[in-house]
């Protein structure tokens, strides 16, 4: 390093004359320096080391070193110094050869004088420096091109060139990956490349070089290529015209891409859309078939409570009452079946409505007691005393939770065997409290691996949904996912060859108590519009209305439209208005009412869902009750409504 303009210079030379000859030289020089002199190799190492020498004066010819291994050695430890060599009389060519290995430049002794030397010491400063920036700017280079041919890996993206007239291409490494080649393991041409790109692609490549080739614009294109004749690639290509100023050539310069994981992202997204779209339609194809499917099951309900409550003979009664078991059973069964497809699709939701405990219990007792008859199974119920009358859940998903599990039950108690079904509640707080049942079988029981599969409903869900497995427990998976939707607990005890006991509890709430006044019947004179554009449901709900009381009328209107202009003519105490109908719906029917009534309006609807029912209260309809419903639960509904209307 140059401090105080001095060049500090080491001199390291054995002989005495020589070293007094260059320092006298140096001295007649005019350089300004600072000389420091070693007479062995290791000594000048040494210095070089210790201090900021900018340049060193070299004898290859040492009491410690002799050669050119004086000159590699020197470098090889100290090779951020420029060194100028000094060789004996006539040796030019080791002087030469010295410039050749690393040393800056060479001086013969004896023949060079003051101002040489200045000239050498300031050249071989200069020449070092110089040589440093190119090595610096080579090392910069080559890094520039490593992270570039890395980006060119990262991204999967190559160069090209081609000579339009030989058609001889020139690929960088990217390229000769993509094709599956080692780099420069072949001599590339356009016929090369076609080779390789798909038969249905390849007239527009083709098309693509031609056009690309007479004018000077970019061209792109995508397409395919086959890889070893089973794997395919998709790339994307452009190119464009230049024209070599220095070798009069006109080349085709391009690049390749290999997009082939967008082309699949982009698959994917297509197809993930599709699935979303087929997602939606089957939901809005299951909330159909529910509707097409529950609007008559309400039919069939309301008639077979009318012929229930007419004169008919004990072998009627006894065939009516089995009809009324079937079509409960296949209610549950509907239910079941819509409720698999939509735990599925993850789209089920909480429908929870006040019911008659008793009832409900008694109702599932009557269904699955046939079938435990049949199998020759003693089914006993036991009901707790202490059960509320009445409570408020999702009856419909705990009726499939209950049915499912005595139904497997069944299944698995052999022929004498019994099953019996404790009921019972578990106090919380004078609001709410844990719905539980029981279910205790004699059947062939299981292990506890079978316990913990049967716990598992998602994968039990998962597994039916992607092999079709008819000998799955389905049953059992929609108990599980249903009691977790409805944040309940399911526990399962089991001993091989002695039975097996299910026990559900269901968070449920207890209704405050509306007292009626006077009987459970209209005190007086009610009128009814009932707005219903199935044929049936009019018949039957118009005939069970007024059967409940002779105070009761009812008119009918088909659709919504009608149902307002027969409101605005003649006035009713109270509304049942059906939610979906042809011209006018029910909530668009409600809404015109409520311009100008507060009438109570209750919303008969088959799409039972909690969803539903906030729109229809949130539009000021009353209340809803879900089709199929049982005539008792509509005249509950109905005198509620009325006595609150009446206190208000």
């Amino acid at each position: 390093m140059i401090t105080n303009n001095k060049i500090p210079i080491l001199l390291i030379e054995d002989n005495p004359a020589d070293a007094r000859m260059i320092t006298m030289l140096l001295k007649e020089s005019s350089v300004k320096h600072e000389l420091f002199h070693t007479e062995s190799f290791y000594e000048g190492v040494d210095i070089a080391k210790t201090q900021n020498i900018a340049l060193v004066f070299l004898d290859l010819s040492l009491p410690d070193s002799n050669g050119f291994k004086t000159l590699s050695n020197f470098i090889e430890k100290i090779p951020n110094i420029p060194i100028i060599v000094l060789t004996g009389l006539n040796n030019e060519i080791v002087g030469n050869q010295a410039v050749k290995a690393g040393a800056q430049d060479f001086l013969v002794k004896g023949q060079f004088e003051g101002k040489l030397l200045g000239r050498a010491i300031r050249y071989a400063i200069q020449r070092f420096k110089t040589h440093l920036k190119l090595e610096e700017t080579a090392k910069s280079l080559a890094l520039s091109e490593k992270r570039y041919i890395e980006a060119q890996e990262m991204a999967q993206f190559g160069n090209w060139e081609m000579d339009i007239v030989s058609n001889s291409m020139k690929w960088t490494s990217e390229i000769y990956r993509i094709f599956g080649y080692q780099t420069n393991s072949l001599q590339p041409s356009l016929s090369d490349y076609l080779s390789y790109v798909h038969m249905e692609d390849k007239p527009r490549v083709e098309d693509f070089f031609e056009m690309a080739a007479k004018d000077g614009k970019l061209h792109k294109i995508e397409h395919r290529i086959v890889i070893e004749g089973r794997t395919i690639k998709h790339i994307a290509l452009q190119a464009k015209v230049y024209y070599e100023e220095t070798n009069d050539k006109i080349i085709l310069v391009g690049a390749v891409q290999d997009v082939t994981e967008r082309k699949l992202t982009e698959q994917l997204i297509i197809e993930k859309n599709l699935s979303q779209k087929a997602s939606v339609f089957k939901q809005e194809a299951l909330a159909t078939m529910g509707f097409h499917v529950r609007t008559p099951l309400s039919s069939v309900i309301n008639l077979t409570y009318l012929l229930e409550n007419s004169n008919l003979s004990s072998q009627q009664k006894e065939n009516l009452d089995d009809l009324k078991t079937s079509v409960e059973d296949l209610s549950i069964m509907v239910n079941n079946l819509l409720n698999f497809s939509l735990l599925l699709s993850e789209n089920i939701k909480l429908e929870e409505e006040e019911f008659t405990t008793k009832d409900f219990v008694y109702s599932i007792e009557k269904v699955v007691k046939i079938k435990a008859d049949n199998e020759n199974i003693a089914l006993t119920v036991e009901i707790d005393k202490n059960i509320p009358e009445k409570l408020i859940a999702d009856h419909n998903k705990i009726t499939q939770v209950l049915y499912n599990l005595i139904n497997n039950a069944i299944k698995f108690t052999p022929e004498d065997g019994n099953i019996l079904i404790k009921v019972f509640c578990r106090a919380i707080n004078k609001e709410e409290t844990q719905l539980c049942f029981s279910i205790k079988d004699s059947g062939m029981g299981m292990s506890g691996s079978k316990i913990k599969e049967l716990l598992e409903a998602e994968k039990l869900l998962e597994i039916h949904s992607e092999h079709n497995d008819s000998k799955r427990p389905i049953g059992l998976a929609i108990v599980s996912k249903l009691i977790h939707i409805m944040n309940g607990e399911l526990s399962i005890e089991s001993k091989e060859q002695v039975g097996s006991t299910f026990e559900v509890s269901i968070p449920s709430q207890i209704p405050k108590q509306i007292q009626f006044l006077g009987s459970n019947k209209p005190e007086v004179a009610l009128k009814i519009l009932l707005v219903e554009d199935h044929f049936l449901n009019q018949i039957a709900t118009k005939k069970i209305l007024t059967t409940w009381s002779e105070l009761v009328t009812v008119d009918i209107a088909e659709n919504g439209l009608v149902g307002v202009d027969k409101f605005r003519e003649h006035g009713y105490d109270l509304i049942l208005m059906d939610i979906q109908m042809p011209v006018m719906n029910g909530i668009d029917a409600s809404m015109k009412i409520r311009e100008n009534s507060q009438v109570p309006i209750i919303a008969l609807t088959a799409n039972s869902s909690k969803q539903e029912a906030d729109r229809c209260l949130a539009i000021g309809i009353n209340d809803y009750i879900s089709k199929p419903f049982k005539p008792t639960d509509l005249y509950a509904k109905i005198m509620s409504l009325l006595v609150s209307v009446s206190q208000s």
